[in-house]
């Protein structure tokens, strides 16, 4: 079984990282252990409840007492409970839920997303909670309960129809509901003057400290979560690291983060890396300095620059689909001398571990993020075709992956240049960059064509024939040279 590594910038690397004894903005020290989940709340949100506050609002003032408002379920509380890594992954393939590992109905504390239930073990996935419209077809396999049946008039109160009341109504039984199960907070009462609470819609500014640019910079394509008792709305930031929800709320929500996208995922052991935000209204903004959290935000700047970005034509690696589930990396938060990273596909498909391992958050920004890189680009090769990859020589596939280390890391780095020793040479960079040298004088090929002609060769000299034979190149009869230099 073999493991594709990157061995580490040795000597360079050391002189440039240095240890980070900063902790991350804004993150208490309870973000590396589990939450202890709060207390089970009375849930304002039952039908049954809903029922109550209905009646209340009836008998007690006279502008309700003819309301003509039936409650029906409209959504229903789930409790999946999947049995392996196989069965998880299947389940959260669809988009269209959002999933918590807690259930819905708890206190959380502030600061905290992260729980896992224990009655199940570490080894196994936990719980996963939702609630979905009570008219969605549920096509899985996987095993799941039915907690609650839940009627929540103000979820969509954004399309402008207040589908089951009136603004007034919906806004009168949602804050009766919260006084009769005792979760009416004391800043959610309304004055005498006031006639309706503001909408607020969750936004924001994320922003990761970058030790070699020396300044926060923003953080794309995070998906960011504002969740309210059983109703979530999402955003996703964009270049400038700015996030706006797809949603409204008139009462505090709770924000979140966990490290992943559709196709992958930044895992802290064996779960999805997370970072749990304040309850609150009005805008979350965030920056990030220093410990795990910025060891995962750079990991996820990484990966999401391969899968979602500018990547010079490359292939992405594997693809999340009904076949082949999400690509998880491991941010193993701990130094190895022996490995900054590394890759091993069968990984993938053995129920909880991770394709991807990145070690040494004490590196710096640009080489953890060259690092990601490099694993990547064998996660890449290895989508091409796995037999192949497997029987390919060490020299074919660490070069391979060290050139797109080098074209991809120096989009966000202009001046990363990777060291080469071994079986990671330059020659992907030396056939690419048009810089002449002693030994180099092979120029103008684009990291596409020489990707297109290592899918299914698994020789130094075929691969440097498929060059060759494939392009018109003014200087490919020198590649002999070349291939030679660095083998």
């Amino acid at each position: 079984m073999m493991i594709r590594k990157i061995l580490g910038c040795i000597g360079l690397v050391g002189l440039m990282c240095f240890v980070s004894c900063k902790k991350d903005t804004d993150i208490t020290e309870s973000e590396s252990q589990p939450t202890v989940i709060g207390q089970k709340l009375e849930n304002p949100y039952s039908v049954e409840n809903m029922r109550k506050a209905m009646g209340n609002l009836r008998n007690s003032n006279d502008d309700y007492r003819m309301a003509d408002l039936e409650i029906e379920a409209t959504h229903l509380y789930l409790k999946f409970m999947p049995q392996n890594e196989d069965q998880l992954s299947l389940l959260l393939q669809d988009s269209t839920v959002v999933y918590y590992t807690y259930p819905l109905d708890h206190e959380l504390l502030d600061g905290t997303d992260e729980y896992h239930d224990p009655e199940i073990p570490d080894s196994l996935p936990t719980y996963q909670y939702c609630a979905v419209p009570i008219e969605k077809v549920l096509t899985t396999d996987v095993p799941y309960e039915i907690l609650e049946e839940l009627f929540i008039p103000d979820e969509y109160e954004d399309e402008g129809s207040y589908r089951y009341a009136s603004e007034d109504l919906t806004e009168a039984l949602v804050d009766e509901a919260l006084r009769i199960t005792d979760n009416l907070e004391q800043e959610d009462e309304l004055q005498d003057h006031e006639r309706r609470r503001r909408k607020w819609r969750p936004a924001g500014t994320l922003n990761v400290w970058d030790d070699n640019k020396r300044k926060f910079i923003p953080l794309e394509g995070v998906k960011v979560r504002a969740r309210r008792w059983f109703t979530t709305r999402t955003g996703i930031s964009n270049s400038k690291g700015y996030y706006s929800c797809n949603g409204k709320f008139r009462r505090k929500a709770r924000y979140s983060i966990k490290w992943k996208r559709y196709d992958f995922s930044v895992r802290k052991g064996l779960r999805t890396a997370k970072y749990g935000g304040p309850k609150k209204k009005g805008n979350w903004n965030l920056n990030i300095k220093g410990g795990r959290q910025e060891f995962y935000a750079t990991i996820f700047r990484a990966a999401n620059h391969y899968y979602y970005k500018d990547i010079k034509g490359l292939r992405t690696p594997p693809r999340n689909g009904f076949w082949r589930t999400k690509l998880k990396i491991r941010a193993c938060y701990e130094t190895n001398d022996n490995s900054n990273g590394n890759y091993m596909s069968a990984r993938r498909f053995l129920g909880l571990g991770s394709a991807i391992k990145i070690y040494n958050p004490h590196h710096n920004s640009m080489n953890i993020y060259a690092t990601v890189i490099h694993e990547l680009a064998h996660a890449s090769h290895w989508s091409m075709g796995s037999w192949n990859f497997y029987n390919t020589s060490d020299i074919v596939v660490e070069s391979w992956a060290r050139g797109v280390e080098w074209e991809l890391t120096r989009m966000v780095y202009e001046d990363y240049q990777p060291i080469y020793f071994g079986a990671y040479s330059g020659v992907v960079q030396d056939m690419v960059d048009g810089i002449d040298g002693n030994y180099d004088q092979v120029k103008g090929y684009t990291i596409r064509q020489l990707e297109d002609v290592l899918e299914d060769e698994k020789t130094w000299n075929g691969w440097k024939n498929n060059i060759k034979n494939t392009y018109n190149n003014d200087t490919k009869e020198k590649l002999d040279a070349l291939f030679n230099y660095w083998n």
